[in-house]
C-alpha cells in the first residue's frame, strides 16, 4: 500500500495519460467532423474542381480510366448538367485525371450507388462524407506521429491534433470530393511508419509498414512521390545508424533496405506515372494541364521565394475559406492569417532564449528523434518548393497542396505556442484553439447569411456536437497540464550537482 504523499504507480500514470490523449484527440476529431458536416452544406459542384473529381470517380466505377481531355458526362445528373452549362469547353473535361486513381476508387462506390438509384446528388454527399472520414483518420495518425517524436509531452500531441483539426482550410477542403483528404492520410501514415523506423530501429515488419505507406501515398497524388522519397531516406539513415560491419557493408545494407521502399512504390504506382509520361510528356501531367488552360509562366522560383506577398497569400489561404467559394467572400477573413504569427512569435522567443542561455535545460530529443523531426520538416519544405515551382510555371498556389505535411505544421505550431509566456500551463494553446473555434463559427455564419435564405436546420444542429468536442479537447489539455505540473519527467530535469539536493517542485494550481 502506498504511503500518503507517494506518487501514483507508473503504470497507473501512463494509463491515465493514454486515456487523456485519447480523450483530447477524440474531442478534436468530433469538433472537426461537426464543422466539416456544416461545410457539406455547400451546394454540390460549387467548389471549382469537384465536378472533375466526381466525373473521374464515376468513369472509374464503369471500368474506364479517363484522360485530362475526357469530356465530363452529366448523364442522369441534372445538377451537374446545370453546372456545366455555364462553363467553357476547357472546363468541361476531367482535368484531374493526371492524379493516380486510389482516392477515386474509394469514392466510386457511393457515387455509383447514388447514380444507379437515381439520386446522384446524394451520392456526391456520401462521397464527401468519405473524404471527411479519411481526414479524421489522418488526425489520429498526426497524434501518433507527435507521440513518437515527443513521448514525454503528450499534451503536445493533443495540441497539434487540435490545431490541425480546427484549421479552416483543412475543414473546408475535407468536406468536398477532393483527393486531398486521402493525400493527408496516406502521407501522415507513411511519415508515422518512417518515424517509428528511425526511432525504434530497423526490422522487416517496420520496413513493410514504411513501404506500404509510401506506396499508398504515391497512389494518391504526385506529392506522394516526395513522401516516398523522404520515407526511403528515413530507412537509409536508420539502417546506417544501426551499424554492424564495415562502412562499405553498412552502406550497402542501407541502400538495399531503402531500395525496397522504392521497389514497392514502383510496383504499386509506377504504371500510372509511366502512363502520364506517355500521354502528357511528364510524370505529373502538370505541363499538359497548364497548356490546356492557357497558363503562362509567372515569376521565377527565386522571385516567389523572396516575395513577402506570396507568403502572406499562403498564410491567408490557410485561414480564409471564403475565397474558395465564388461569391461568398468576407472581407475581414483576409486578415485572419495574422493569427498564424502567434506561434511564430513563440518560436522566435524560444530561439532567443536558447541563444541567450545555450546550456539551459528543457525538452531534449535523442539523436533518432532529431533525425525524425528533421525528415518531417524536410518533407514540408519539399512540398512548399514543389508548390512554388508549380506557381512559377503558371499554376494555382492552392494551400491544400501542403496538406501531406500538415503534421509538421501542427507540431511546430504547438511547440511555438508552448514557448510563449504561460506555455507550460497550455494557456496560449487553449486561447488559440478558442480563437480558431470562434473563427470557424463566424466563417460558417457569414457563409449562411450570404448563401441561404433559410439555414439548413440539420446542419445547424451539429453545433452542440462541435461544442462537446471542443470541451473534451480543452479538458484533456487542462488535465494533462495538471499532471505535468505535478511531476516533471526526470529526463527533462537539469542534473543536480553532486551532493546538492534537487529542488522541490514549484506549487501549481489545483
Amino acid at each position: 500500500m502506498a504511503m500518503a504523499g507517494d506518487s501514483a504507480p507508473p503504470d497507473s500514470g501512463r494509463r491515465r495519460e493514454r486515456d487523456l490523449v485519447r480523450l483530447g484527440v477524440g474531442g478534436a476529431i468530433l469538433a472537426f467532423v461537426m464543422l466539416a458536416g456544416l461545410w457539406m452544406s455547400v451546394p454540390v459542384y460549387r467548389p471549382p474542381d469537384e465536378a472533375s473529381h466526381v466525373a473521374y470517380a464515376r468513369e472509374l466505377s464503369h471500368g474506364r480510366l479517363p484522360r485530362i481531355d475526357t469530356v465530363i458526362s452529366a448523364r442522369g445528373d441534372l445538377r451537374l448538367t446545370q453546372e456545366l452549362s455555364s462553363r467553357d469547353a476547357r472546363h468541361r473535361t476531367i482535368w484531374t485525371a493526371n492524379h493516380p486513381p486510389l482516392y477515386y476508387a474509394l469514392v466510386a462506390v457511393p457515387l455509383r450507388v447514388g447514380g444507379d438509384s437515381g439520386h446522384p446528388v446524394r451520392g456526391v454527399l456520401a462521397a464527401r462524407l468519405v473524404s471527411v472520414g479519411l481526414s479524421a483518420l489522418g488526425l489520429i495518425a498526426v497524434a501518433y506521429v507527435v507521440l513518437q517524436l515527443a513521448p514525454g509531452r503528450p499534451q503536445l500531441a493533443v495540441a497539434a491534433t487540435g490545431l490541425i483539426a480546427l484549421l479552416p482550410s483543412f475543414i473546408s477542403i475535407s468536406a468536398r470530393v477532393y483527393n486531398d483528404s486521402l493525400a493527408f492520410l496516406t502521407a501522415t501514415m507513411a511519415l508515422a511508419a518512417a518515424v517509428v523506423f528511425v526511432v525504434r530501429g530497423p526490422s522487416v515488419a517496420r520496413l513493410a509498414a514504411v513501404s506500404a505507406g509510401a506506396a499508398l501515398a504515391a497512389l494518391t497524388r504526385a506529392s506522394g512521390l516526395l513522401v516516398a522519397g523522404v520515407a526511403a531516406v528515413a530507412v537509409l539513415v536508420a539502417v546506417w545508424r544501426a551499424g554492424g560491419g564495415s562502412t562499405r557493408r553498412r552502406l550497402g545494407r542501407a541502400v538495399v533496405w531503402a531500395g525496397a521502399v522504392g521497389a514497392a512504390v514502383a510496383a504499386a504506382a509506377g504504371w500510372f506515372y509511366l502512363r502520364n509520361l506517355t500521354l502528357y510528356g511528364d510524370i505529373t501531367g502538370s505541363a499538359a494541364l497548364l497548356d490546356q488552360f492557357g497558363r503562362a509562366p509567372k515569376a521565377s522560383m527565386g522571385e516567389l521565394l523572396t516575395d513577402f506577398g506570396f507568403w502572406r497569400l499562403q498564410q491567408r489561404r490557410l485561414w480564409d475559406v471564403t475565397n474558395l467559394l465564388p461569391g461568398t467572400e468576407v472581407g475581414v477573413a483576409r486578415h485572419l492569417w495574422l493569427l498564424g504569427l502567434v506561434p511564430v512569435a513563440g518560436l522566435v522567443l524560444a530561439g532567443a532564449r536558447r541563444l541567450a542561455s545555450p546550456a539551459a535545460g528543457g525538452c531534449r530529443l535523442d539523436h533518432g528523434r532529431r533525425v525524425a523531426v528533421g525528415l518531417c520538416v524536410v518533407l514540408l519544405g519539399l512540398l512548399q518548393l514543389s508548390q512554388v515551382q508549380f506557381v512559377s510555371a503558371g499554376g494555382g498556389g492552392h494551400v491544400r497542396y501542403l496538406f501531406p505535411g500538415l503534421v509538421t505544421v501542427g507540431l511546430v505550431a504547438a511547440a511555438g505556442l508552448g514557448a510563449l509566456p504561460g506555455g507550460r500551463r497550455e494557456i496560449p494553446v487553449v486561447v488559440m484553439l478558442l480563437a480558431m473555434a470562434a473563427v470557424n463559427l463566424w466563417l460558417w455564419w457569414s457563409y449562411l447569411n450570404i448563401s441561404f435564405s433559410q439555414p439548413p436546420s440539420w446542419r445547424v444542429a451539429a453545433l452542440p456536437g462541435f461544442l462537446v468536442g471542443l470541451g473534451l479537447l480543452m479538458s484533456a489539455l487542462w488535465r494533462l497540464r495538471s499532471d505535468a505540473a505535478r511531476s516533471v519527467p526526470p529526463a527533462t530535469r537539469a542534473p543536480a550537482s553532486p551532493g546538492t539536493p534537487e529542488p522541490e517542485p514549484e506549487p501549481h494550481p489545483a
